[in-house]
């Protein structure tokens, strides 16, 4: 399953997907993981495995959805997944991320993920993903 949270630069995605992410950690029996490309905790607890994708040197959408399988594929224990700032990640705005999701839909099927996209508007292949306030 797939969540997104979404709204314009600023919005306050960020600290959303962290507080839901830092309770997830306080209440899951698995693992929680949390995907940005900042080298800074940004607040994460420590109960939640923070991993910075700067590190490896993921740019694509085809190598992050292979970094996302390797680790689902190594980690049977894994629940929950965020990725904060999806599009960032990517260098892509969020028009052009439907082959990711669809692929993240797929590869995702025994974990919750959620996301974080920037988008004023949000495309309508994203619509039954998105995180009702």
């Amino acid at each position: 399953m797939i969540s997104v949270i979404y709204g314009a630069k600023g919005s306050g995605k960020t600290k959303r997907i962290i507080d839901a992410a830092n309770t997830a950690g306080d209440k899951a029996s698995g693992q929680v993981v949390f995907i940005t490309d900042n080298d800074k905790s940004l607040g994460i607890n420590s109960n939640v495995r923070f991993v910075n994708l700067a590190e490896y040197d993921v740019k694509s959408a085809d190598q992050f959805i292979g970094f996302i399988k390797g680790m689902l594929a190594t980690d049977f224990d894994i629940q929950k997944v965020f990725i904060d700032s999806l599009s960032r990640l990517l260098n892509k705005p969020a028009e052009e991320l439907e082959p990711l999701f669809a692929a993240l839909d797929k590869a995702s099927a025994s974990v919750e993920v959620v996301a974080t996209v920037s988008a004023d508007v949000l495309p309508a292949f994203l619509k039954p993903f998105a995180v009702k306030d």
